[in-house]
């Protein structure tokens, strides 16, 4: 296989079954996506030429042919239509930068799990219903509350004031309303 730019190469990992008229059906996973192609991993080693079935997990079934062969990967094109390749690059793409996210680095401030978990929860109505801290960061903080609560809605946790920015099973994500330092966020946070 010839080295590629890494500038081209987008990676995107989604497992795939393929199969041919000339081998059963195989696992394999896309490793890479690339103006050469189709970059998969599997054990199974096609023929270069061979056409190919897979069947790719967000993608669908596609026809392709294998373009190059190297120990345990394989690379293949696509043989459809233009929009149908589009449609697929595009897809793989977004795939691609979901899953090259990574949400804890995107944080601005370390999450820690307090020693203290229980912690009052003051509503806008003025009812205090108990919670349950799950982390907390310098922004705001993660708890479990048996309270139905809007996103929007002004609360006070312990003595911060915040804001229900996200709901989940079983309780909110909420941001302060005025950060705090970071040098206060421990284990041993009092709010």
């Amino acid at each position: 296989m010839t080295e590629r730019p890494a500038s081209d190469l987008r990676t995107v990992f989604l497992p795939a079954l393929c199969w041919s008229r000339r081998q059963a059906d195989f696992y394999a996973v896309t490793q890479d996506l690339s103006p050469d192609g189709i970059t998969f991993r599997s054990a199974a080693e096609p023929a270069v030429d061979e056409s190919l079935t897979c069947s790719i997990r967000y993608i669908g079934q596609v026809e392709t042919r294998v373009v190059s062969v190297d120990d345990n990967l394989f690379v293949v094109r696509l043989m459809t239509s233009r929009q149908r390749a589009a449609e697929v690059a595009r897809t793989m793409l977004a795939l691609s930068r979901e899953q090259g996210r990574s949400f804890e680095s995107a944080r601005a401030h370390p999450r820690i799990n307090p020693a203290r978990k229980d912690v009052l929860v003051t509503l806008e109505d003025g009812r205090v219903p108990p919670g349950r801290l799950i982390n907390v960061s310098a922004s705001g903080a993660a708890l479990a509350l048996d309270h139905t609560l809007a996103s929007g809605a002004r609360i006070t946790i312990g003595a911060t004031a915040a804001q229900v920015v996200r709901i989940f099973r079983d309780g909110i994500g909420a941001a302060f309303a005025f950060p705090l330092d970071p040098a206060q966020v421990h284990a041993e946070i009092r709010l």
